[in-house]
């Protein structure tokens, strides 16, 4: 189930919309063959389409193990099985994981399979240090025993 906090509206103006076969029969799931043959009319009419990246974003193919068309290409198990002609690249999509460089960030992360953003990562690499206590931090000797023991 896709949870979104972004508006939807476009999505009754999108040029796909109440059009039959962007979702696939079941008996056409992961059959990237059959599904291509079904699916390539769709997929050449989103090259026009202005909500392409809405559409990226609102599905989330790859997180979904999506099968369909989705931003102008086929789509099978959350994979790109084809893309139409032309089409642009899409590009990264913002996190769902909360608030990064947080502790809730790092587990949002974690919870939807994404690698760590940098701030996330920094934080951590600070919560494993702290959960290692004390004992993981290594203390010189003072200079005075130090110079003792050597004579």
């Amino acid at each position: 189930m896709i949870t979104s906090t972004s508006s939807t509206a476009w999505t009754e103006h999108a040029p796909c919309a109440g059009v039959d076969g962007y979702l696939p029969e079941e008996s056409l799931l992961r059959k990237p063959q059959q599904l291509l043959e079904a699916c390539a009319p769709l997929m050449e009419g989103c090259t026009a389409c202005p909500f392409i990246v809405r559409c990226y974003d609102r599905v989330r193919p790859a997180a979904n193990h999506f099968d369909g068309v989705c931003a102008a290409r086929l789509w099978v198990n959350g994979k790109v099985a084809a893309s139409a002609e032309g089409v642009e690249p899409l590009p990264k999509l913002p996190t769902q994981a909360g608030t990064c460089g947080t502790s809730s960030g790092v587990k949002g992360h974690r919870r939807l399979g994404e690698p760590l953003c940098g701030e996330c990562r920094v934080t951590a690499q600070r919560a494993d240090v702290r959960r290692a206590g004390a004992a993981s931090i290594r203390k010189r000797a003072s200079r005075g025993k130090a110079l003792a023991s050597a004579a």
